[in-house]
């Protein structure tokens, strides 16, 4: 008697399969649903097949085509893994099929390399030694003698034992890390951190995980000192914050345009830079405003340009925007746009196709007002992506304590901070962005 193993997409068509390879003398034995012909022999991207397993005998065997030589016997080093199990008793190559030693070899090293952690020795000689090739295995099927497979499912009950228990302990581990962290907001040491988390804005599960952090990155003695405790918290979110320094003129012309939505400031942040850029590095500064929308606003920044001596040019379309870049000389160019609500994609749309008429170095700078709540300022990360941001522009801190849900957005999208805006007054209440600044800005409380 010899077993056979056949895979097909479904249970019927294994079993003609079989029937028609071995006729009705065939016993089918079991079948299950395994999956083939994954990414890296892992289940990723894999598709589900049936393989059926079934019994038949030696009669049934067409005549060997040509005898190989046995293989010596062999240890084999098997691997205790999800992924091990399945390639270990369900992946084969198709075009070397010699011995199913080799295939666990093959389902081993693909899994884990030659070098890997051992977890338990299985002795397969019996395997090798008794093995005898066929033209069963050289048609795409697997046939194994009775000995091979008693073995083959005694390996497989030895691999689910294991696997059982490794997922009790990952389990039990999880379960015990999450109760860990979910009581840190409860310790009097951290109490006050926590606190200030969920005044930024950060959920549940992000405090939890900060604190957590903050907690095994400390020894037992600093965690009795409440002001280690803190800068630690400092350090780890100004590692979490991306800066990028003052906007600086290059050998080409500057284009610095601001986008956001209304109200959040970016007419008075941009007369603001364009006063220091003017007034106290000295260079050649320009406004265009493409904002037709709101009359005040364009006033308000006419006001500015006539103070600080700057050109102000208003457009209405693209077209003499386009024609006042190519006549426009100044060093830096500073471009205001209308405040446009981030559930308008067609008007963030319209900005975008102005900022595609722009052939030089060039910025887009998201302006968000640091009184936004969280959710809405993701939807406006979100809406305006589209522009291609290059950095943001924290507005109105002088407003509020704390800054967290600007910052942990910004992180989300991978955008850095450009400048932090805290007043109306021009041209002082605005800096250049620094990471420290601003942790301790989230920290302590203050924007002072």
């Amino acid at each position: 008697m010899k077993y056979v193993k056949i895979k097909a997409k479904d249970f019927n068509s294994a079993l003609m399969e079989l029937k028609m390879k071995y006729g009705e003398d065939a016993i089918p034995i079991s079948h299950k649903k395994v999956k083939e012909g994954g990414f890296l022999n892992t289940t990723l991207f894999a598709k589900e097949i049936v393989e059926l397993t079934a019994a038949i005998h030696e009669k049934g065997l067409k005549p060997k085509i040509a005898a190989t030589t046995p293989e010596k016997s062999a240890r084999i080093d098997v691997r205790v893994d999800n992924d091990v199990t399945k390639a270990l008793l369900s992946s084969h190559d198709d075009e070397d099929r010699h011995s199913f030693a080799d295939d666990l070899r093959k389902a081993q090293s693909s899994v884990y390399g030659a070098n890997g952690r051992k977890a338990s020795d299985f002795a397969i000689a019996d395997l090798t030694s008794a093995r005898k090739p066929s033209s069963a295995s050289s048609s795409g099927d697997v046939v194994l003698t009775k000995e091979e497979y008693q073995s083959l499912k005694k390996i497989e009950r030895s691999f689910n034992d294991v696997q059982d228990k490794l997922e009790k302990l990952q389990t039990s581990h999880d379960s015990d890390r999450k109760n860990l962290s979910a009581g840190i907001e409860e310790d009097e040491m951290f109490k006050p951190l926590a606190e200030i988390l969920r005044s930024n804005d950060y959920d549940y599960v992000q405090r939890c995980d900060m604190l957590t952090t903050v907690r095994d990155s400390l020894s037992r003695e600093d965690m009795r000192d409440r002001t280690r405790i803190e800068k630690s918290l400092r350090e780890l979110v100004k590692s979490r914050i991306v800066v990028t320094g003052p906007i600086h003129s290059s050998s080409r012309r500057k284009v610095v345009m601001f986008v956001g939505p209304t109200g959040v400031g970016k007419t008075t942040s941009m007369a603001k830079l364009g006063a220091i850029f003017s007034l106290r590095e000295g260079r050649s500064v320009a406004f265009i405003t493409i904002d037709t929308y709101r009359i005040a606003a364009t006033e308000q920044l006419k006001k500015y340009a006539d103070i600080m001596k700057i050109p102000v040019h208003v457009v209405g379309d693209q077209k003499d925007f386009k024609a006042i870049m190519e006549k426009e000389k100044a060093d830096i160019i500073l471009v205001d746009t209308s405040g446009r609500s981030h559930r308008n994609t067609l008007k963030i749309s319209e900005i975008k196709s102005y900022a595609e008429q722009v052939d030089c170095d060039f910025e887009k700078i998201l302006c968000i007002a640091a009184t936004t709540k969280k959710h809405d300022v993701e939807s406006i990360f979100k809406a305006f992506d589209r522009v291609g941001v290059s950095s943001v522009m924290i507005t109105k801190t002088d407003e509020t304590s704390y800054l967290g849900n600007v910052i942990d957005i910004a992180d989300k999208y991978n955008k850095p901070i450009s400048y932090i805006a805290n007043g109306q007054e021009v041209p002082n209440d605005i800096m250049v962005a620094d990471s420290g600044k601003i942790a301790d800005m989230m920290i302590v409380g203050t924007s002072d």
